[in-house]
């Protein structure tokens, strides 16, 4: 008799460590985010990172690369949309020596680009900027994240 409760006690703390796990498991992939990458609209600029999406907030990290001088320097933009109502990020780009960088580099932004709490549905386009310090921007189709 004893051997079978001890048995059970075991199969059931084994069952819910088991769905301990997978419940803390399934919750570690929701903050990891899930990829997106631009569509190359430049064809010298490539974007990409994860987002985590809840039902009250997106939040969008990731990289921007230019791969060559060309004349405009890579930037990027997001617009994340839910009813009517739209939030449109500011242009994220990176600067050298004060002005939008037109050189080859890759900058990891590792914090945040962009979060906004209307959740529905996430856009991002590429641009690019004048290397100029009053700078003119040009941007690509919006392409959907989801």
């Amino acid at each position: 008799m004893r051997r079978r409760l001890a048995a059970a006690t075991v199969a059931s703390v084994t069952a819910v460590s088991v769905s301990t796990i997978s419940a803390v498991t399934s919750e570690a992939n929701a903050a990891a985010g899930r990829s997106w990458a631009t569509k190359a609209s430049y064809t010298n600029i490539k974007v990409g990172g994860a987002y985590t999406r809840t039902s009250k907030k997106v939040t969008i990290k990731g990289w921007l690369q230019d791969l060559k001088k060309n004349g405009l320097a890579a930037a990027v933009q997001f617009r994340a949309t839910e009813g009517s109502g739209k939030h449109t990020s500011k242009v994220y780009f990176f600067k050298s020596a004060g002005v939008p960088a037109d050189l080859p580099y890759k900058k990891d932004y590792r914090s945040q680009f962009f979060s906004s709490d209307y959740t529905k549905h996430l856009y991002v386009r590429e641009c690019g900027l004048t290397p100029k310090k009053h700078y003119k921007t040009e941007c690509g189709r919006w392409q959907k994240v989801y």
